[in-house]
C-alpha cells in the first residue's frame, strides 16, 4: 500500500498524515498557475478598460481608477460579481501555482487562497494611493496629460 488516498493526500504515519504527494516536474504547474491567475486580473482590466474607453484616456485615466474602484463597478451588480469572480480566479491560480511547493493541504486550499486575496487587495489599494498622487502632483505642477481641458497659470495670461 502506498499510503495515498484517491485524491493524492498521503495517509501514511511514517511520511505525515494528510500530507500531499509531491508532483515532478514543478515547471508546468508554475507556468499554468501563472495563466489562470492572468485570466483573473484580465478580467478585471478588461471591465476597467471598458469602462475607461468611453472617457478621455488623457489627464482622467487615474480619475477614472478612481471612479471605478469606488463609484461605477462597486455598485453595479455586474461589476461587483466581476471583480469577486476575477479575485476567485486569481486565488485559484495562486493555488495551482503554489501546488509543486506545499505539502499541507490545508496551506493550500485556505492559507494560499487568502493571502492571494489579501494581496490583490493591497495591490489594489496601492494603486489607489498612486492614482491620487500622481492627481494632485499633476495639479500641482500644471502637467497635460493630453487629455480632458488644462488650467491656466498666471504666465499662460500674459
Amino acid at each position: 500500500m502506498t499510503g495515498l488516498d484517491r485524491h493524492g493526500v498521503n495517509t501514511s504515519p511514517a511520511n505525515g498524515r494528510g500530507s500531499l504527494r509531491q508532483v515532478q516536474p514543478r515547471y508546468p504547474w508554475v507556468f499554468w498557475g501563472l495563466i489562470v491567475q492572468a485570466l483573473g486580473l484580465g478580467s478585471i482590466a478588461v471591465v476597467m478598460w471598458h469602462n475607461a474607453r468611453d472617457q478621455s484616456l488623457g489627464g482622467h485615466v487615474t480619475a477614472e481608477m478612481l471612479k471605478f474602484a469606488w463609484r461605477s463597478e462597486l455598485h453595479t451588480r455586474t461589476g461587483l460579481i466581476v471583480l469577486i469572480a476575477g479575485t476567485v480566479v486569481y486565488a485559484a491560480g495562486c493555488v495551482v501555482m503554489a501546488r509543486p511547493f506545499v505539502s499541507r493541504p490545508v496551506m493550500l486550499f485556505v492559507s494560499i487562497p487568502l493571502a492571494a486575496v489579501a494581496g490583490v487587495l493591497v495591490l489594489g489599494v496601492l494603486a489607489i494611493v498612486v492614482a491620487a498622487v500622481i492627481t494632485s502632483f499633476a495639479d500641482i505642477w500644471d502637467f497635460d496629460f493630453g487629455g480632458g481641458t488644462r488650467r491656466k497659470n498666471k504666465r499662460d495670461d500674459d
